[in-house]
């Protein structure tokens, strides 16, 4: 939903520059951010659809495409939007982008180490708690789904909210460059 909320503002702001012959492709580049973000298109595939745009309607569908896939960015998506912006717009605004992947590395790190502790045994009580409250026990909890646990769950998205403060102010300095 976050991804999509800007939709009608990201066109209104493409109404305002580029020729109405151009509209089909503002939206499709709204379209192929979704796409994107969902890792459903690869970046080679974005830059071969961008390829065939006219010229007179291309920089403004990447500039759509680039408000999007930042504005809807995340530690899922990181990696995939940085390649994005890089290739779109190489040598610009490149602190931000190396600390916002500096950030992304440390989420992904805080992950492997909780993951490691959860393999280990060291949050078995914690992983199991939910299904004792169902009443499942027995030989069914001796091999836990870690992605399908609600603690495990809890615990990803406690360690992204607590970096998503770091992330926030970084998005929205890319945002404004892509604007100017």
């Amino acid at each position: 939903m976050e991804r999509t909320a800007n939709l009608e503002e990201m066109i209104e702001i493409a109404k305002a520059g580029p020729a109405l012959e151009d509209e089909p492709y503002i939206k499709a580049s709204s379209l192929l951010a979704d796409s994107f973000v969902k890792k459903e298109a690869k970046l080679d595939k974005v830059i071969e659809t961008f390829g065939r745009y006219p010229a007179g309607a291309r920089e403004a569908a990447i500039r759509i495409f680039l408000e999007k896939i930042i504005a809807g960015m995340d530690f899922n998506s990181y990696e995939e939007a940085v390649a994005a912006y890089r290739h779109y717009r190489p040598g610009e605004k490149e602190r931000l982008v190396k600390k916002i992947e500096e950030i992304g590395r440390g989420y992904r790190e805080q992950v492997r180490e909780m993951r490691s502790l959860a393999e280990s045994g060291q949050c078995r009580e914690q992983l199991l708690d939910h299904l004792y409250q169902e009443g499942i026990s027995g030989t069914a909890l001796a091999g836990v789904n870690l992605e399908r646990s609600p603690w495990w769950k809890e615990q990803r998205d406690r360690l992204a909210a607590a970096r998503a403060s770091e992330l926030a102010p970084l998005k929205k300095q890319l945002l404004s460059s892509l604007k100017q």
